[in-house]
């Protein structure tokens, strides 16, 4: 009974037409039903409007609105960038105040702004967000003065006391003046104290800081430190240094040191080690020229 199906089904397909034609008279109809058709929505009409501009157009346009919203997404880092804010600390203990533009802040989080000037007395400190390349941490008994705040560059006067600061930002971007010099980071994490004759010390503990004033500058590395006075600035030394070089080097940053001058290089060639690369290379310019 299968095979008597199958086989009347295969007749039934072999008798049917190989091709069919459509009636000539068919396709005025079907031309008159395409243009009465509705509009088309809003979707195919925005496609419509697309494919009659030219590929360079198209570019034209991307390219202008990727430059738009480049500006902007620029824009909101620069201010990100500019932004310093501070945070008190130890209010509550002791006495402890932190002054900001003339106003005591009991607050945290408050902008700090050019021009003005952030004072700790002796029993408290401040943090700060130096825009979001870094932090600094402002101790007691310290005075510090916001002289700029931009994307390209922040600047800041320490006038007596200690800071903090950890910088992860490209070279030069983050400055800080002393009476004795300034300190330009160079992609760092270090210390700064101020006192109150103007001398400055500086505790390199990561990456490199330049400090300059007077027309001589040192390159301080970490492990190291430099002492500098408001009548020229210092010569790196190692933190764990012998007492023979840090004596040395004290003469040496002395103008017109004469024959005690010659005594600290003799001093140096014994007592200083290849760990004291660093200062020996800033010990030459100094030196030259003496027999």
């Amino acid at each position: 009974m299968k095979n008597q199906d199958e086989f009347e089904l295969k007749r039934a397909l072999d008798a049917l037409p190989r091709s069919i034609e459509p009636p000539a008279d068919a396709w005025p109809g079907v031309r008159a039903k395409i243009t009465a058709a509705p509009r088309r929505g809003r979707a195919d009409g925005f496609l419509a409007w697309a494919e009659r501009f030219e590929p360079r157009q198209i570019r034209i346009a991307a390219g202008i609105g990727i430059i738009g919203i480049g500006l902007t997404f620029l824009a909101v880092t620069t201010r990100a960038n500019a932004r310093w804010i501070v945070t008190p600390w130890d209010l509550a203990a002791n006495g402890g105040e932190v002054t900001l533009a003339g106003e005591r802040l009991r607050l945290p989080n408050r902008r700090f702004w050019e021009g003005s000037a952030l004072v700790t007395n002796d029993k408290a400190e401040a943090r700060v967000l130096v825009g979001s390349i870094g932090t600094l941490q402002v101790f007691a008994n310290s005075r510090v003065h916001l002289l700029e705040a931009r994307a390209a560059e922040h600047r800041l006067a320490l006038e007596f006391g200690m800071i903090h600061a950890r910088i992860d930002a490209p070279p030069r971007l983050f400055i800080v003046e002393t009476p004795a010099g300034t300190a330009i980071d160079l992609g760092c994490e270090y210390t700064l104290h101020v006192d109150s004759a103007g001398n400055s010390v500086l505790h390199v503990q990561l990456g490199w800081v330049e400090f300059a004033g007077r027309g001589r500058e040192s390159l301080v590395p970490a492990g190291f430190m430099v002492i500098s006075r408001p009548g020229g600035v210092g010569i790196p030394i190692r933190e764990n240094a012998t007492n023979q070089v840090r004596w040395a080097t004290a003469v040496l940053e002395q103008t017109g040191a004469g024959v005690r001058a010659d005594s600290a290089v003799r001093v140096l060639e014994t007592y200083a080690g290849r760990f004291d690369a660093v200062t020996l290379w800033h010990v030459l310019p100094r030196v030259s020229g003496r027999p």
